[in-house]
């Protein structure tokens, strides 16, 4: 498909894609269509286009010469080191945590009576939402690691906690 796009930093975007698959978020209320690009090198490269940014798409009647495994290439999108998210199970906030993430693949092992780890594997294009997800749970979620997404979350809290206004004379 030929499709137009407007990005987040509204500009205008203009690619061959290949429509793979139609997500919907609960949370976000918004349709998002993963999609392949081919890249440089001959390889197929994954985006996500928010449907709603979508300005225009043209069939261009092409089709792909080989199959390609959606999973694998979303797999191997992933970085390295996940996400590593320590869970004190209180007010059910387990339950909480697997249904709040259940988009994302991840691995869940209890450390004690009421502690568990929880590693989500995301990549770039997950980032941000995953980490005002996060953000979200308070208390009852602690980010152990990776180093990577620590910095971009301490990075975050630093610029809302310089958002605040205090009133005058504080």
């Amino acid at each position: 498909m030929d499709i137009d796009y407007v990005s987040p930093g509204a500009n205008r975007i203009h690619h061959m894609y290949v429509p793979a698959r139609l997500e919907y978020s609960v949370k976000n209320d918004k349709f998002r269509l993963l999609a392949l690009k081919p890249s440089k090198h001959g390889r197929m490269k994954l985006e996500l286009l928010n449907l709603s940014r979508i300005r225009r798409v043209r069939p261009v009647g092409r089709t792909l010469s080989s199959t390609i495994d959606l999973n694998a290439l979303i797999r191997n999108s992933y970085y390295k080191e996940p996400v590593t998210l320590r869970i004190v199970n209180r007010r059910n906030a387990l339950e909480r945590t697997m249904l709040h993430f259940a988009n994302y693949e991840k691995n869940t092992t209890k450390i004690d009576e009421d502690t568990y780890e929880c590693l989500i594997y995301y990549n770039q294009n997950m980032e941000t939402e995953l980490l005002i997800e996060v953000l979200s749970f308070g208390p009852m979620l602690t980010v152990i690691g990776n180093e990577r997404f620590l910095c971009s979350l301490k990075a975050r809290l630093r610029r809302q906690k310089n958002c605040i206004i205090r009133p005058s004379g504080q």
